[in-house]
């Protein structure tokens, strides 16, 4: 009976190193991929950023166009260019 015990407290023990290295694996994967996606998300950030201010640099120069194809506009009526409508003659 006492070689049955210490066979089985082996194996215990045993599987329970196995399982303890397992965990360690994977907390250490966890671990790369939560800092792997952190990165992208920091990225990804930078990214929105960049592009929010292209929009608003883009809506700036869409109004600066708009403005000034109503000058141009109005500088063709003023020649007789364009009719009242907005048609050319």
């Amino acid at each position: 009976m006492d070689e049955r015990k210490k066979k089985l407290i082996v194996g215990i023990t045993a599987a329970a190193v196995v399982l303890l290295a397992i965990l360690l694996i994977f907390w250490i994967y966890q671990m790369i991929a939560i800092g792997s996606r952190n990165a992208r998300i920091e990225e990804l950030e930078k990214q929105i950023e960049q592009l929010t201010e292209e929009n608003e640099n883009l809506s700036e120069e869409s109004e600066q166009y708009k403005t000034n194809l109503l000058w141009l506009e109005r500088a063709a009526r003023e020649l007789g260019m364009l009719s009242g409508d907005g048609e050319e003659k």
